[in-house]
């Protein structure tokens, strides 16, 4: 007999019976499906749809359906999260499994599924979870979808439960690599480098690399042009590591290990094979490492230690949920569609209001996606994946959160013929002024010659290049130089996307080229031409406070060195000044034979002095009208 399930009706089916629908549209009814119990919907779908009361299922049985399944409701179908209820898609042909919600809310609880003969799909950017076995019998198949354009992430699973089975088991992936460089992981352990061939088969090699942290240049980078990693004149080219040669079929890692390729066409990769295969450990420990190369200097603690990494699962992760052991907060992505790097920094999640995100970045790692981390020792630097930090989520193109202010900070942007770079500089109470490992990030230059590239610098020991800047909130009336490096000489802009600063703050932006200050606010834009090089000596940022935060008295040394600050680029030597007593203090520079190179007064809260032809290390000494002095080494370049 075949018994219909009523849309507004609560339906228990009793224990040991059998029932038949030819397709359900629950608009809020309660199913009830006891232990024992075996309900088929014969040759018709089941659709859980939107209402203002949502229909449920509790299922302790067995549910059989031979068409799709969809949930268009908030809700997630089924009542429990445990595992003595199955689902099994046994119809002949493709049946569908759909969760509408732009972020994956609605995902699929299920407990246990079967597949147990045709194809059963996971569609493109739907979600579903097994608490249960998920089990593919053989003439079955499990597919988790890919869109067609790569925009939208594919279907996402999280399997808590085994997964097994006789059948087959897919990840597709369509990836837009045409003409760019995709980063790439393996949701499987037992794919090869045969699936990046673009269809020219075997013998064709794929432009398909992995990073090699632990190699050493040959000529050593000098640490006032990091963007050299990826040139050829220091060899850092060469960390980059071709995974096979031609027609040597060579296997990837499913250890969250990341890869880098390059395609002249789009790809459709269709990682699996057995269920087995699919990445289901309770957790991956990818190898990482932090080798001191490059004379150990200033320049090595900017381009060692970063190592290429990726999610292992068919889901997203949650990056602030990883477990990290001596490796800076931040998540540095590469987005193939800009030619340029998008950065996440964890730093604390109070912060996580906006000023920790560059170019749109995110927590969320998509599924089949590598991405850089950066180690900062070498006594036992390791990364984690595990189940727990699984999540739902559709951020493929890593779009910016929801914000609530509660960081001082500024948001710069620089676009020129539709190419764009940003960087923030922001002020936290716990940060430090020279590089912090939990709160600042790294500048990682773009290889494409078209995109306009912007910085900080550090000012305290070595020059560090930076995408997020975090200065402690004390350290008002600082001078912060500001890089700015592109291939092409033109007209630019550079533009204050996001502006957040208490009252009475103010923030200038100078131009030593054109002697020229701009105050700032949000959607300030500053115009002006550019010879096409790398600049570190012509922008910076001047942040200052009209408050309590100007210091109107000197009653000991130690507040001179907090109401100034002395640092040097080239042969200019930059002073500024917070207190209203050092803005006239005289300032003398020495070399190291005592020699009095300059003599003069300060003209203001920032200053800049050129000291021509000078070379070496010198004295600066800071003097206030009442006998104060601050005294500082500097190094000057011809």
């Amino acid at each position: 007999m075949k018994t219909k399930l009523f849309l507004t009706l609560i339906i228990t089916v009793s224990m040991f019976s059998s029932g038949y629908a030819q397709g359900i549209v629950n608009s809020g009814a309660f199913i009830g499906i006891s232990s024992g119990t075996h309900v088929y919907i014969d040759n018709g779908n089941y659709l859980n749809q939107t209402n203002t009361t949502e229909g449920r299922i509790d299922l302790d049985g067995t549910l059989y359906v031979e068409g799709n399944f969809t949930n268009n409701a908030a809700n997630n179908v089924f009542i429990n999260s445990d595992a003595d209820g199955t689902v099994v898609f046994n119809g002949a042909g493709t049946q569908t499994i759909t969760s509408n919600a732009a972020n994956m809310s609605n995902f699929i609880n299920f407990e246990a599924v079967t597949v147990s003969s045709g194809s059963t799909v996971l569609a493109a950017g739907s979600a579903a979870t097994t608490n249960g076995a998920l089990t593919v019998n053989a003439g079955g198949t499990f597919r988790l979808a890919s869109p067609a354009d790569g925009e939208a992430p594919s279907g996402s699973l999280i399997t808590n439960g085994t997964v097994s089975g006789a059948g087959a088991l897919y990840v597709d992936r369509h990836f837009e690599t045409s003409g760019r460089y995709q980063y790439v992981s393996m949701p499987v352990n037992n794919a090869t480098d045969n699936l990046f061939d673009q269809g020219q088969g075997a013998a064709f090699n794929p432009n398909l690399y992995t990073y090699n942290e632990t190699y050493n240049a040959s000529v050593d980078p000098p640490n006032t042009n990091y963007s050299n990693w990826s040139s050829a004149t220091y060899g850092l080219y060469n960390a980059w590591t071709q995974v096979a040669a031609n027609g040597t079929a060579v296997a990837l890692s499913g250890n969250a290990i990341g890869y880098v390729t390059y395609n002249d066409t789009e790809l459709n990769i269709n990682f699996g094979g057995s269920p087995a295969n699919l990445n289901n450990a309770a957790s991956y420990s990818p190898t990482v490492s932090y080798t001191l190369n490059d004379n150990g200097g200033g320049a090595g603690n900017y381009f060692d230690g970063w190592n290429i990494i990726g999610n292992p699962y068919p889901c997203a992760v949650d990056f602030t949920a990883l477990s990290l052991n001596n490796i800076n907060t931040c998540v540095y992505y590469w987005d193939g569609d800009v030619g340029n790097y998008k950065y996440y920094n964890n730093g604390g999640t109070t912060y996580d209001d906006g000023s920790n995100i560059v170019g749109g970045g995110t927590r969320y790692i998509p599924a089949m996606q590598a991405f850089a981390v950066k180690t900062i020792s070498a006594t036992s630097p390791s990364v984690t994946f595990e189940k727990a930090d699984r999540v739902h989520n559709n951020q493929t193109m890593w779009k910016s959160e929801n914000k609530s202010y509660n960081t001082q900070f500024i948001r710069l942007k620089t676009e020129n013929n539709s190419k764009a770079d940003e960087t923030v500089v922001r002020f936290l109470q716990e940060a430090i002024n020279d590089f912090d490992y939990q709160y600042d990030a790294f500048k990682m230059f773009s290889n494409n010659e078209a995109v306009p590239m912007i910085y900080s610098l550090t000012t305290e020991t070595v020059e560090y290049p930076l995408a997020i800047n975090s200065l402690p909130i004390s350290s008002v009336g600082t001078s912060i130089p500001l890089g700015f490096k592109t291939g092409e000489a033109g007209k630019f802009t550079i533009e204050v996307a996001e502006f957040n600063f208490d009252a009475g703050t103010e923030v200038k932006l100078v131009d030593t080229e054109l002697d020229k200050e701009i105050i700032l606010e949000e959607g300030t834009e500053y115009s002006f031409s550019f010879d096409g090089a790398d600049n570190r000596t012509r922008f910076y940022l001047f942040y200052s406070s009209q408050g309590s935060g100007v210091e109107d008295e000197l009653p000991n040394n130690d507040n001179i060195e907090y109401s100034s600050n002395v640092w040097s680029n080239g042969n200019n030597v930059y002073i500024t000044v917070s207190s209203l007593n050092l803005l006239n203090a005289n300032v003398q520079i020495f070399d190291i034979t005592g020699r009095t190179i300059i003599d003069q007064y300060l003209s203001g809260a920032y200053n800049i002095i050129n000291v021509s032809g000078a070379s070496g290390t010198y004295i600066v000494k800071l003097r206030t009208k009442d006998g104060k002095t601050r005294t500082d080494k500097v190094n000057i370049q011809k």
